[in-house]
């Protein structure tokens, strides 16, 4: 039955959706609650005195004006390098669509049922898709009962943008991960490959924009961070050739993980 692959995979996952997703809800629902508490003045006076690399390595660039509001505070609090944050999900995920299941010996098992590979591998990626989308949804939820509750004047319109900019980065995170593991097939050292991938894009992106207006500024443009600013965001709402890179980076991943993965064994 076409799609019994992807329904058996979101049958297994969305618990873990729904724990990661409150989860991450709750840490939006009290960053919004705390928005209240400061002066966004202050927090500009504040931001002011800290050096550029300080600024950087927790996200603002030279844009302090949109961080010293209401919407800014909760992009700079929640949302500042938010690869960091949100990686770990779409790297588990990425994991399980070969790797766990080759490390436990169950991946021949499946296989060896009247199903293609591409199929599994195709079914899969989509069901940790929808599961990301689950996660994104109930972060956004989280942040508008913040909102509720604080009674807090935000743009609630330019923060569900920041939000739901980060379907398509997690689903570019778990597509390096489902390719680096499908290359390498040790679960445990595609893990490491990615965790160095992750924390070296962090790094390019912070070199980057502290080296902004030297030649060192375009070492930044080869971190995947670089394309998911949330002052960008703040100010210009979706940057399309960004969400588009993203999407078409991720499907040529795929493609080159459906291709290596159909011309290798099976580890058992």
């Amino acid at each position: 039955m076409i799609g019994s692959v992807f329904l058996e995979t979101y049958k297994q996952t969305w618990k873990q959706m729904v724990y990661w997703g409150v989860g991450l809800a709750a840490m939006a629902l009290m960053v919004v609650l705390m928005v209240p508490l400061f002066d966004m003045q202050d927090v500009k006076d504040l931001l002011e005195t800290f050096p550029p690399i300080i600024l950087a390595m927790v996200g603002i660039g030279k844009e302090l004006e949109i961080f010293a509001t209401n919407e800014g505070f909760v992009a700079m609090g929640f949302f500042g390098k938010s690869a960091l944050i949100f990686a770990v999900y779409p790297v588990v995920m990425g994991m399980r669509i070969t790797a766990n299941e080759e490390d436990a010996g169950t991946m021949d098992v499946l296989l060896s049922l009247p199903v293609q590979r591409a199929r599994v591998i195709v079914e899969k990626f989509l069901a940790y898709s929808v599961s990301i989308v689950g996660v994104v949804l109930l972060i956004y939820l989280g942040m508008q009962l913040g909102v509720s509750i604080a009674g807090v004047d935000l743009d609630v319109a330019r923060l569900a943008e920041v939000t739901f900019y980060l379907i398509p980065l997690m689903v570019f995170i778990m597509a390096v991960t489902m390719l680096i593991a499908v290359v390498v097939r040790r679960r445990s050292i595609a893990l490491g490959i990615v965790t160095a991938f992750v924390i070296a894009s962090y790094m390019l992106q912070t070199i980057g924009a502290v080296a902004e207006g030297t030649v060192a500024e375009p070492i930044g443009s080869i971190s995947f961070l670089t394309y998911y600013n949330a002052g960008d965001i703040l100010t210009e709402g979706f940057i399309w050739p960004h969400i588009a890179g993203f999407v078409v980076v991720s499907a040529v991943l795929l493609l080159a993980s459906l291709y290596q993965y159909e011309r290798r064994d099976i580890a058992v």
